[in-house]
């Protein structure tokens, strides 16, 4: 052989796949702590001044699943003082005041193709299933924000409970 059939039997022949999956969060709904009307629910309020998604000394400022959300940011709305009122303040605010982690993962897989005679070769795969280790968290499942210590906790992942990056090598003989 000479110097570039060996380079071209080496180099040459190789294929690649990849899915690469970025999602923002999913948003939901901070509740009311208490109860403000009889037969309603209500959304808690989004304290002016405070950002929601803004992280708690607590957890270090990051996406930590300890606390995802800041306790300070959300307020019961005021209790309804009569029935039939004009005020809809007790019940509360918007739906969907925060958006719950993103979700990254990728996913690559090599395939070498190896000429053995002119009807037959053999497929060399390397597959990578969550390349980059990357846990997706859930949203946050403790909705109390006047539990601040467990307020915005997330105790468990959106994808597969345990979903680690995954390798897997495969040789096939096509004839």
């Amino acid at each position: 052989m000479n110097k570039s059939g060996v380079l071209d039997y080496l180099l040459g022949g190789w294929s690649t796949n990849w899915i690469a999956t970025v999602q923002d969060g999913q948003p939901f709904t901070i509740g009311c702590t208490i109860a403000t009307t009889s037969g309603l629910g209500c959304n808690a309020l989004v304290t002016p001044g405070q950002d929601p998604t803004k992280r708690t000394p607590l957890s270090g400022g990051d996406d930590r699943p300890d606390q995802f959300l800041n306790p300070a940011a959300f307020a019961n709305p005021p209790v309804a003082t009569m029935a039939g009122q004009a005020d809809f303040a007790p019940l509360g605010g918007a739906p969907t005041q925060v958006t719950g982690p993103p979700f990254h993962r990728l996913d690559l897989s090599f395939f070498k193709k190896i000429r053995t005679t002119e009807r037959t070769h053999l497929e060399f795969r390397a597959e990578f299933f969550n390349l980059t280790n990357t846990p997706n968290f859930a949203l946050p499942s403790r909705r109390n924000f006047t539990d601040t210590a467990n307020f915005g906790k997330i105790t468990s992942t959106r994808d597969n409970p345990n979903d680690p990056r995954e390798i897997q090598f495969a040789l096939k003989f096509y004839f």
